[in-house]
């Protein structure tokens, strides 16, 4: 992960002189100032450096400076609820993972804003495909030993997760309502240490992005089950998916630009056309399959339709597993 946030921060930077003005016009006078695009998680994660080099792109074909700013905190409701109090005039965007708008608001019963009827839908980047690992010393080859190693012993093959109610909680958790398992939630305080207890074999499975899956298979660290996608990932073609084995479980998180309900839809339209520009940076899309994103830019209207499906999809999940966090 380290390595991947480096490669693109210098493809941010070449971005930064190598993009210019690609056609896109703006209706009216918009953008007359800097955008600033929220980031409701931490400085140097997957997300926030995606956003910043769409930020680049996308503000260099505006003629506007796009601004990212960190407000992390509450599993990504801070930066949310920010933005859908923000003047819906366009200059206040948010560029977020599907946690905060497809499960938090089943998850959290105190949750401050609505995912559905607070925001409106920009553009969808991309999606995060999850894949199962295990620790080498479970005795399981593939997803139907390791289902088969499960019934035959409940109760007793554990999963790490970074948090009660995060993605990686619920992606395992479609997989046991699907199949009908019981194994052991073990939850982190996030990602490095859920990932680290399970190359320990102190912890025997997780889903995890493939940006944490693939280095540790090569390396003989884990054995990866399937891929939570409808298709395979081009970066990773060797990995199958569960559904091609049978199990038709789609864990693979959005990643999204939204704004704040009402937002005029000439803005909604000119900031999709930039990042639906941005994106076509070969450097970038050669980072961000490396970084385990599958590209997949839809416009609002599409968009908008899987923000519903989705908040469904992940939604029944949380509902059937009886998932509840404190607030």
């Amino acid at each position: 992960m380290k390595s991947f946030v480096q490669k693109l921060s210098t493809v941010v930077a070449c971005s930064a002189t190598a993009l210019f003005a690609m056609g896109v016009q703006a209706q009216g006078t918009f953008p007359e100032k800097s955008i600033r695009m929220v980031v409701p998680y931490n400085a140097g994660g997957g997300t926030d450096v995606l956003a910043r080099a769409i930020a680049v792109g996308a503000g260099k074909i505006l003629k506007q400076t796009i601004v990212v700013d960190n407000k992390p905190g509450a599993s990504g409701m801070i930066g949310s609820d920010f933005v859908a109090k923000a003047a819906p005039d366009g200059y206040t965007i948010l560029m977020t993972a599907a946690d905060t708008h497809s499960i938090n608001p089943h998850v959290y019963p105190k949750i401050t804003y609505d995912a559905l009827k607070d925001f409106v839908p920009i553009a969808q980047v991309g999606l995060l495909p999850y894949a199962l690992v295990i620790n080498p010393k479970v005795a399981a080859k593939n997803i139907h030993e390791f289902i088969a190693l499960a019934k035959s012993q409940p109760g007793k093959l554990t999963y790490a997760s970074w948090g009660v109610g995060s993605s990686s909680q619920v992606a395992m958790e479609m997989l046991k309502v699907t199949s009908k398992l019981d194994i052991l939630h073990v939850p982190f305080t996030g990602a490095a240490p859920a990932m680290t207890a399970v190359l320990a074999g102190q912890v025997d499975s997780m889903f995890v992005p493939l940006s944490l899956a693939v280095p540790n298979a090569e390396a003989g660290k884990v054995v990866v089950m399937g891929l939570g996608a409808p298709a395979r990932f081009v970066g990773a073609p060797n990995i199958p998916t569960l559904a091609e084995q049978g199990i038709k479980v789609f864990t693979s998180p959005w990643i999204s630009i939204l704004g704040p309900a009402k937002m005029p839809k000439a803005a909604v339209d000119v900031i999709y056309s930039a990042v639906n520009e941005a994106v076509k940076d070969p450097q970038i899309i050669d980072l961000m399959v490396k970084g385990g994103l599958q590209l997949d830019v839809l416009n609002p209207e599409q968009f908008g339709k899987v923000l519903v499906s989705e908040y469904e999809h992940w939604g029944a999940t949380v509902k059937a597993a009886g998932i509840k966090a404190d607030q």
